[in-house]
Order: structure tokens, then C-alpha cells, then sequence
């Protein structure tokens, strides 16, 4: 008897197994939304990499990895191969948002609940979320500049959620308000 599962060539839907890994990476550009997710000084190396994969799943172009070079990619499970990572070791703070054309949402405590942010006005040109290590979390400078602030509500005791589950948490939310408000994709 034939076995009906076949394994798995690369880790996209199935439909998508015939194609070569170079047109695997050009369908994903074309169907990557405008949102990046920025990294900041993560300590734990499965954050950065998990960080990457759910990107990857919610289809972000781009994701910056700023401070730490190295990380355990593993967890990625292949999916920098469909997205954008650029690892900096630093970067110019008051420059590199407008230089990069996008706008930053800081994922923060003490910003607007996740649950009454609206991102309508932020769907007009490419945004970019930045998170900070579970530690130290964004830099107080970026902070001081007083960019969009959102944060998940809490119920429990513990002070912070995981980067990696906050992200996905945020990132999710984003992409249900742009399939509501973008009839285009």
C-alpha cells in the first residue's frame, strides 16, 4: 500500500514542493506584505530564530537582527530562505526609519492595548516592528522618540511574554486588520 504522506523537500505549503528553492524565494517576495520586524539585543538565541520563522509564516519581507550576530538557527526551519534577514551591529536610530522608508511600532509596555490599536493609519506605507530583549527591552533613546506604542494585555503574574510570542501575537493582530482593510491580496 502506497503511503499517503510524502515527505516533506522543503518546509512550504505542499502545494508548493515542486518549485526550486530560487522560485520558492521569488513567489515569497512577491506575496511578502510591507512589515518588518526588528530585533533589538536579544539574548536568547531561539528568540531570534523563532522571531524569523513566524515572519516568514505571516509573510514580513524583512527582518533585522540589531546587536547579536550570531544565533542557533535551527528553529528557523529554512525560513530565512524565504525572507529578508539583515543582522547590523548597530544602527543610527535617528535616521534609519525614514532612511528605510518605514514606520516603527514599538511592541512595549505601557503603549495602547493590542486589543483597541487600530493599524488602518499605518497601512500606507511599510511598517516596522520593533521589539527589545526580554532584559533590557528597546533602547531608551527609540523610546524617547515617541513613535506608536502597543502593547498585549496581561492578566497573569509574570512580567512579559516571550519576544518571540509577543511578536506573534502583534504581528498576527496586524495582518487580520490588513486582510480587513487591503481587498488587494
Amino acid at each position: 500500500m502506497e503511503s499517503l504522506l510524502k515527505p516533506i523537500k522543503y518546509n512550504v505549503h505542499t502545494c508548493l514542493q515542486s518549485h526550486s528553492p530560487d522560485e520558492l524565494k521569488a513567489i515569497a517576495v512577491k506575496l511578502c506584505l510591507p512589515v518588518h520586524l526588528m530585533l533589538f539585543n536579544l539574548d536568547g538565541n531561539m528568540n531570534i530564530a523563532m522571531s524569523i520563522r513566524t515572519a516568514a509564516v505571516l509573510g514580513c519581507s524583512d527582518v533585522w537582527v540589531i546587536g547579536k550576530r550570531t544565533y542557533d538557527a535551527r528553529p528557523e526551519v529554512g525560513s530565512k530562505n524565504y525572507i529578508n534577514v539583515h543582522k547590523l551591529n548597530t544602527i543610527n536610530l535617528s535616521t534609519f526609519f525614514e532612511e528605510n522608508g518605514l514606520t516603527p511600532i514599538l511592541i512595549e509596555q505601557g503603549g495602547e492595548s493590542l486589543e483597541e490599536m487600530n493599524f488602518k493609519p499605518f497601512m500606507t506605507r511599510p511598517v516596522c516592528f520593533v521589539m527589545g530583549s526580554e532584559s533590557h527591552g528597546i533602547p531608551d533613546e527609540l523610546l524617547a522618540m515617541k513613535y506608536p506604542r502597543v502593547s498585549i494585555s496581561q492578566y497573569g503574574l509574570v512580567r512579559s511574554l516571550n519576544v518571540s510570542i509577543a511578536a506573534s501575537i502583534v504581528m498576527y493582530e496586524f495582518l487580520k486588520q490588513w486582510r480587513r482593510y487591503r481587498k488587494d491580496i
